[in-house]
């Protein structure tokens, strides 16, 4: 079979030889609309980078990317990198869902979408190498002996072996589709199961170099039941942030985070760690713990944490519009107070739906001479959700583009709108204010959602175009009460 994949490659490879050589850069190759298939087809596999010549983030990234995509170019057998400008050639970003800058995707020959990876792993050259490395290689590997399993364990921080009858055949197969689909650097199979101690004839064993060192699987030899056992142990109980792991923390199963706002160099940090650990191996797989040092200043300023704050512990439910849950005493006090057992009740109060969010709000505007209104968090309830009103609320930041180029026509409609009592054409800086609404969760500037006079538990999120035409069709349609031209929409009717 090997022999035979290497042929197809070759095959291929000439076949792209006579359509021509795609383009190099800094050993990475640079994709067209016009080549891209070509280049899927002709490379058993292929990181792809979809960017913009103006993001900053990809231009962060590119020395890193080619420093990666040289020495993946001289492993035996080569491995390529390749790159596209997704704002010249837009065919493959849009089949793709390529809707943010940089985007990596990972190809193994096959251009259907549900074959294709995404990137998750870091954004250092040796994040990137060992990834494709992984993601290219066999997805398991089969050992004969315990010296090939230390080799490994003292290599990686995590190892996944299992017993398997034969070297090939159904067990091997479920593996690598387990290996395939989890983020572990190594899964091994052996037919000898005295190779570890732990491990018994059809059995898993996850080792690892931190925490309790092992877990052992007792369930069936399935892929889910394999997948959700590693899921469950593969990552330390308490997790430290670096960009480098931004995206195994952030982007994994678990949204609800236990962030541990900490200065490392301080005698209070060890003290602190051990009860957040203690708690920890309670919420295994429902809240992930995770260290913010204080040199990550972005994040300790997003929370509007400063130094004498420290040390700081925050609930955030991640996947549920950034919802945060302060623990109750911070700094000296939590040093001196804090223990597994009364953390462990903080967090058992917010599973059980017991705890409230601490929602951030700027101080009320005197909006009276606006024509668009200004509503700040503490505000939200009586001027959104408890009025009799439609409400169109743009959610904007101060520094974004799009909102900048939003303000004259959300302005023009809100004057158009001026006499119209029924209707008010608001804004929100949500930099400054955060709401809680089940259903509304505000992931990118602008979000304008629209508040029913009649249904403000059910919202609707403007989709439409942003000029005054849209908004005022789109008013025309869900509003419950106005009137334009003489023409009358909804069951009453203001005339404007």
């Amino acid at each position: 079979m090997r022999v035979f994949g290497t042929l197809s490659t070759l095959m291929l490879l000439g076949v792209a030889a006579v359509r021509g050589a795609i383009e190099e850069e800094d050993d990475v190759l640079v994709l067209t609309d016009d080549n891209f298939e070509d280049a899927i087809k002709s490379h058993e596999s292929l990181l792809v980078e979809f960017y913009a010549p103006w993001c900053g983030h990809c231009k962060s990234l590119a020395p890193e990317y080619a420093k990666a995509a040289k020495a993946l170019k001289e492993h035996e057998p080569p491995l390529r990198l390749a790159k596209m400008d997704a704002t010249a050639h837009t065919k493959y970003s849009e089949k793709y869902g390529v809707n943010g800058f940089p985007t990596l995707k990972f190809f193994k020959g096959d251009l259907d979408a549900s074959a294709v990876k995404a990137y998750d792993a870091g954004r250092t050259a040796d994040d990137i190498e060992k990834w494709v490395v992984k993601k290219s290689g066999p997805a398991v590997k089969v050992i004969e002996s315990a010296a090939d399993l230390t080799k490994l364990t003292e290599a990686n921080d995590v190892v996944v072996i299992a017993h398997i009858d034969a070297a090939t055949g159904n067990k091997k197969d479920l593996l690598e589709k387990v290996a395939d689909s989890e983020d572990i650097a190594v899964v091994v199979a052996t037919t000898d199961a005295s190779i570890h101690a732990d491990l018994e004839s059809g059995g898993v064993v996850l080792l690892k170099k931190f925490d309790d060192k092992k877990a052992v699987y007792n369930g069936e030899f399935t892929k889910a039941g394999i997948s959700a056992f590693i899921k469950e142990h593969h990552k330390p109980l308490v997790m430290t942030f670096s960009q480098e792991k931004a995206s195994q923390i952030f982007g994994g199963d678990v949204d609800v985070h236990l962030l541990v706002f900490s200065d490392e160099s301080k005698d209070y940090h060890e003290t602190v760690l051990e009860s957040v650990t203690e708690a920890a191996a309670d919420t295994k797989g429902k809240i992930l713990h995770v260290v913010i040092p204080f040199s990550e200043s972005r994040i300790v300023e997003y929370f509007g944490l400063k130094e004498a704050d420290l040390p700081s512990l925050v609930l955030v439910n991640m996947g549920g519009g950034m919802k945060k849950y302060p623990y109750p005493i911070k700094a000296d006090e939590l040093t001196e107070k804090l223990s597994g057992a009364e953390l462990k009740a903080f967090e058992s109060k917010y599973l059980a739906g017991d705890l409230k969010p601490t929602l951030k709000s700027a101080e009320p505007f005197d909006d009276s001479e606006e024509a668009v209104k200004v509503i700040s968090g503490k505000e939200f309830d009586s001027r959104v959700m408890d009025t009799d009103k439609d409400v169109l609320l743009e959610f904007y930041a101060p520094w974004c583009g799009h909102c900048k180029s939003l303000a004259p026509k959300y302005e023009e409609l809100a004057e158009a709108f001026s006499e119209v009592d029924s209707i008010v054409i608001a804004k929100m800086d949500a930099t400054e204010n955060e709401i809680d609404h089940p259903k509304v969760d505000v992931k990118g500037f602008p979000t304008i959602i629209f508040f029913p006079a009649n249904d403000k538990a059910n919202p609707i999120t403007y989709e439409g175009a942003r000029e005054v035409e849209g908004f005022t069709d789109f008013l025309k349609k869900n509003a419950k009460k106005f009137s334009l031209g003489g023409e009358a929409h909804g069951k009453d009717h203001d005339e404007l």
